[in-house]
């Protein structure tokens, strides 16, 4: 599965970065020098929890209607070396990614905090812990979306969702 990225509440106008690696909608990215023959377009750089961070929120719709390739939201990956868009994230913002894309997400609950771990992409679960990193979320709603139904076996569709509210960032 890959990640899932809902931009609940986010105040910020988006930028472009791009990557020199496969990408997934809701990675925490720094932004790194411009692009070589750009003037708005910014290579991205892991997290190293001590600075500014935007999260990846490209469109996962495919807008070619004979193909249904990308159109399924789980499935979708920014290729390397293509633009996308993230979004800056300042206090009391709100964005929701599914708990598989946090790192130690698939036992987060409401109440918890979000922070970095340096290197990695994904936001950290830290429990009722505030994390040090110059980012910080709360977690403020989780929700499963989806069902399972039976075709000859049973099938479960559903995603937890996690709403995380920034405390800071930077």
């Amino acid at each position: 599965m890959k990640g899932i990225f809902v931009s609940t509440n986010i105040k910020g106008k988006c930028l472009s970065f791009v990557g020199t690696n496969e990408l997934e909608n809701g990675m925490l990215l720094e932004k790194g020098d411009l692009v070589t023959g750009e003037t708005q377009v910014y290579n991205t750089a892991l997290p190293t929890g001590d600075n500014t961070v935007y999260v990846a929120g490209d469109p996962a719709w495919s807008y070619d209607t004979s193909t249904v390739i990308n159109q399924n939201e789980n499935e979708y990956v920014i290729p390397a070396g293509k633009q996308f868009r993230v979004y800056p994230l300042e206090a009391g913002d709100r964005f929701t990614v599914a708990d598989y894309g946090i790192t130690g997400g698939d036992t987060v609950a409401v109440g918890d905090y979000v922070g970095l771990t340096n290197g990695s992409a994904l936001p950290t679960a830290t429990g009722a812990t505030e994390p040090t990193t110059a980012f910080v979320g709360k977690v403020v709603n989780v929700v499963t979306k989806g069902f399972t139904y039976w075709v000859g076996q049973q099938v479960d569709n559903s995603v937890r969702l996690v709403t995380i509210e920034v405390v800071k960032n930077g």
